[in-house]
Order: C-alpha cells, then structure tokens, then sequence
C-alpha cells in the first residue's frame, strides 16, 4: 500500500497539466507574505517541493537566489534562472548544514507517513539556521475527499494526508525553536462545510465532492472526472451549508506560517 500510494503521487505530481496553470490571487497574497518572513542573515536558500516556481519566483524577485528542488520533473521545467534538481525529500542531494534556510511551503500536508520522519529528518540537516513551513490552517481533510467510481476507494484528491493545529506546529522540528507562527491570507468563509453536513453526505447521501481530470485511485489509478450525482439527502446537506454561512461573518486564516531557528545558531 506504501508504494501504490507513492507511485500515485508520483503520476500526480509529473501531469503536465497539473503546472503552469497561473495562480489565484491568494496564493499569490501567501507567496509574498512567504517571502517576506525569509530572515534577512539568510543567504543560501533551498526550497523543497517548489513546484512550477510560485514561490521561488517571488524569492528572486525579492532579491534571492534560491536553489529549487522537487519530484517532478515536469513541474521543474517552468522555472528558468535557478539552479533545479529533482528528486524524493527523504533523501536530499545535499550535504549537511548547506544551506542557511530551508523552506517547504504546501509540502508536508503531502508526505505520506512511511516517509515523513525521513523527511523532516533531511530538512533539519542541510540547514545551518533556519526552517520556514507553510501549511493548511487546520484543514479538513474530509472536505476534499473523492470516491473511486471503479473500486469504491475514498481517498484526499489533492493527496493531503496530515492536518495541522498550532500544537504540531510549533513542536515540529526537533533541536530547532518556533520564533514565529502567524496565520496568513485570511478571507471569509474559506470553510461553508460542517462537520453535521460532511457527516450526512458521506454516510447517508453516499456522496463525496472532489473530483477532476487529475485526480486518480491510489488503489487502482481510475480517474475521478465526473461529478458525483446528488439524492435528496445531498440537496438537504447543500441547504445547510448555506444557513451556515449566514451567521459566520468573521474572516478566518487559510494558512500557518512558521519560522524555526536552529537551537544554538547564530542570528
């Protein structure tokens, strides 16, 4: 089951339709915001699952110049001017304490759990200082979940396997301390689903509402490309959804962002 799972995301992440795509202005707002918590005595920069460059881009503007490293290839080709390399973070091709800063932004919410010691394991060390991670604000991962209409599988189709609360984060690393933990990007109503109405449609309605050309079984790589079908009971959670919204006025974050300072370094 390790590898079917790791094997899937590797087909996931190498789709070429998958990047290049262009952003929404809230990652854009979070890439910024990334960019401008990098520590100002941190001059060798690695990011760890930069994808197509969103904010590796925003890196070299701001003056830096990052080294990217991710899985896919594919995802490697849209960035120019930077130094590329490719490969699995549970073991980086680096040697230790290389770089000053190492961050990872909507990567660990990803690693699946055989791997996520190794990785984080890698990550604290090739660096010398400091660590900065982004990740969901408490996701539900359950708001995301597909069913393989082939095997019946239910799965996260963007392939989240961990949520977060400021507990993880803040205890994340070991031998490095939490010097700053913000919520970012905060909009309103980023979640319009209960816990009540997820209940009711995944084990009364049987339906679950993540689905897209790109999102396939890790048991059996079936696509999910057809948007499920709705009963009654459907519409009746959809109603609730929205009578919740209806008192829910204040904005809430979309985000953590966390800086981890290696204990004993130097500021």
């Amino acid at each position: 089951m390790k590898d079917i799972i790791t094997n899937t995301q590797r087909i996931f992440y190498e789709d070429p339709k998958r990047w290049g795509k262009g952003y929404h202005q809230i990652n854009l707002d979070r890439a910024v915001l990334t960019a401008r918590a990098v520590p100002k005595n941190a001059k060798k920069i690695l990011e760890v699952g930069s994808g197509d460059g969103l904010i590796l881009n925003t890196l070299k503007e701001a003056g830096y110049d990052p080294v990217a490293f991710d899985i896919s290839r594919n995802a490697l080709k849209h960035i120019q001017g930077s130094k590329l390399v490719q490969g699995n973070a549970s073991q980086l091709p680096f040697s230790s304490n290389s770089f000053d800063l190492v961050l990872a932004c909507e990567v660990l919410e990803h690693i699946p759990n055989h791997i996520y010691k190794s990785v984080l394991e890698e990550i604290i060390r090739v660096t010398k200082k400091y660590i900065l991670i982004t990740v969901p604000y408490r996701e539900k991962l359950e708001l995301s979940y597909a069913r393989c209409p082939a095997c019946g599988c239910i799965f996260n189709g963007s392939y989240h396997v961990k949520s977060f609360n400021e507990i993880d984060m803040k205890f994340l690393f070991k031998n490095f301390k939490c010097i700053n933990l913000r919520k970012i990007v905060k909009i309103l109503h980023p979640d319009r689903t209960t816990s009540l109405e997820l209940f009711i449609r995944h084990h009364l309605a049987t339906e679950y509402l993540y689905y897209g050309s790109s999102v396939k079984c890790p048991l059996c790589l079936s696509s999910v490309k057809e948007k499920p079908s709705r009963n009654w009971i459907g519409w009746i959670a959809s109603g609730m959804r929205y009578l919740y919204r209806i008192p829910a006025k204040r904005k809430t974050p979309l985000w953590y962002l966390s800086i981890y300072q290696k204990v004993g370094a130097a500021k």
